[in-house]
């Protein structure tokens, strides 16, 4: 019986990593699902700032930071952009209450951020999406980085 269950034990530990989320979107990995959990657990943006911040601070930026902060400047965009519909549905009720002037003065940040994250050189997500020739994660990345940088030219002249 101590057999049979410690052998259930393992298959159950082993193939918990098979079932970790690993996809090009922006929230299809579980490294941005962290970070959506650890800001709807808080009650400022803070989070967003501490996932900016850490790819900001790295001299070689590591797979999950970089994950990370995709996922706060998707926040920042749908929040400079007034379009949250594609963020997860816990995510857009923790925006409702944020201070959104606070989220949007982390845009600058972000820019930052994405340029370094899609660089393959500093930026361990980019190298490991470079060795998938079927993916369009930099593609993504890049429309992200438009994206963020159209808004906030378009927020700076609204002032």
């Amino acid at each position: 019986m101590k057999r049979l269950f410690a052998f259930l034990l393992w298959i159950s530990l082993s193939t918990a990593s098979w079932a970790g989320a690993w996809g090009a979107g922006s929230f299809e990995n579980d490294d941005a699902l962290d970070c959506v959990a650890s800001c709807t657990g808080q009650n400022d943006e803070s989070c967003l700032s501490q996932a900016l911040q850490a790819v900001r601070s790295a001299s070689y930026v590591e797979a999950p930071d970089a994950a990370a902060a995709v996922a706060a400047a998707e926040v920042i965009a749908a929040v400079l952009d007034s379009n949250q519909a594609a963020l997860p549905t816990e995510l857009r009720s923790w925006l409702a209450k944020q201070d959104q002037s606070r989220i949007r003065a982390l845009a600058p940040f972000a820019s930052t951020a994405l340029n370094r994250i899609a660089n393959s050189r500093v930026s361990e997500l980019a190298a490991l999406w470079s060795e998938d020739a079927k993916s369009n994660w930099d593609v993504r990345i890049k429309a992200l980085a438009g994206r963020l940088s159209s808004l906030t030219k378009q927020s700076t002249r609204t002032r």
